[in-house]
């Protein structure tokens, strides 16, 4: 198999960085259009910082909300995983004010965890403080089968 060497300049590989840079961004964490035209937040959907353990004999789930209102949470909890929706409004005050910088994030928010191990959705335990959501599920007890017995065989 025979190669040729192609002189590039060392510019060329950085040409396209941003473009591929932006994509990446983008892809990976969606629309990074932070403002509208009229200095506005654009609502758009965000991804808060998640951690689950788990134990011998529950999930524990933090999920980071940090300017989220209580009612604008959502969880639907089913026996294989968990369903949190929350959104971040913006406030749109009666003061009209340039935005020149905003790092707040606004939008809905969707993410689906699913469990190794059935839980008890009745069991469920939640708390909303500091801008942090807890849930504790417990998992569901192992279904006991029966000894097993030997067949005769005839």
């Amino acid at each position: 198999m025979k190669f040729s060497i192609i002189k590039r300049e060392p510019s060329y590989f950085f040409n396209n960085i941003h473009e591929d840079l932006t994509r990446f961004l983008k892809d990976t964490f969606g629309d990074m259009e932070f403002m509208d035209k009229g200095h506005l937040p654009v609502e758009m959907t965000f991804r808060p910082a998640i951690e689950v353990r788990e134990t011998s004999k529950n999930y524990k789930i933090k999920v980071e909300l940090a300017g989220v209102k209580k009612e604008d949470i959502d969880v639907d909890l089913y026996e294989n995983g968990i369903v949190l929706n929350a959104q971040a409004k913006y406030e749109n005050k009666e003061e009209k004010e340039n935005i020149h910088i905003s790092e707040f994030r606004y939008g809905n928010f969707t993410r689906t965890i699913p469990f190794e191990h059935p839980v008890n959705p009745e069991s469920a335990k939640s708390e909303f403080k500091h801008g942090v959501l807890k849930i504790i599920l417990d998992k569901k007890e192992p279904e006991k089968t029966e000894e097993s017995k030997k067949l005769k065989i005839d």
